[in-house]
């Protein structure tokens, strides 16, 4: 299959973190030609607006499942001066993630890190501020009980903005993981936001996917 026939069937259809590191390594150079323009796909500038708008002052950050540093670069404009580091498990993905460029011709991540986020994540940096991703949390890549893997990066009272595909969010229980992260005082009360995944004349308008907006409490 060639490179431009990657598409959604192909990333829901991935299961383990070896089967998403062989997709992307195939996808990751012409993953933003073949689908995000070709699909009109606005998921990386929706999450970045969001944050944005719901996000309190903020010097560092971390973008989960960078990709190739859409979100990141969305993020950079509408807040100039935020320091953006960025987790993938994909290399090739995070290499065109770090060619991606701010207004001012700075690189848009400050660091890029080769991480399984299925797993206990290693952090070498102090806890972040806030954390934001988007098309992470789908089917065949991070579920629910990821979340928990996600909370020691962040400092207390940091800022979490996580997409979340809207089928798999209702599949896989991230309303009952959500409670329970509540209940056990890891979280506050999460607002549930919904956005379009695509843009207006995309084939696939339509689709919306719901975030998670919430402050870490550990």
């Amino acid at each position: 299959m060639s490179d431009d026939a990657l598409g959604l069937n192909e990333a829901y259809s991935v299961k383990t973190p070896d089967d998403n590191r062989r997709l992307y390594a195939q996808w990751a150079s012409t993953y933003e030609s073949s689908f995000v323009d070709a699909k009109q796909y606005r998921y990386p500038k929706a999450i970045a607006e969001v944050f944005n708008n719901v996000a309190g002052p903020v010097q560092r950050t971390l973008d989960i499942g960078t990709g190739t540093g859409l979100t990141g670069m969305y993020l950079s404009r509408l807040r100039p001066t935020v320091v953006i580091d960025g987790m993938d498990i994909s290399p090739e993905m995070l290499a065109q993630a770090a060619l991606k460029k701010r207004s001012d011709g700075s690189d848009v991540y400050r660091a890029l890190y080769e991480r399984d986020l299925t797993v206990t994540v290693f952090n070498e940096n102090a806890p972040y501020e806030a954390l934001f991703s988007s098309g992470t949390f789908t089917h065949g890549h991070l579920g629910p009980e990821c979340l928990r893997n996600l909370l020691p990066l962040l400092a207390h009272n940091g800022w979490l903005v996580v997409g979340v595909n809207n089928e798999h969010f209702q599949a896989t229980g991230f309303d009952i993981e959500l409670d329970s992260l509540v209940s056990l005082g890891a979280i506050e009360r999460p607002e549930i936001a919904r956005i379009d995944v695509y843009e207006p004349g995309s084939e696939h308008f339509g689709d919306q996917a719901r975030v998670i907006i919430t402050r870490v409490l550990n």
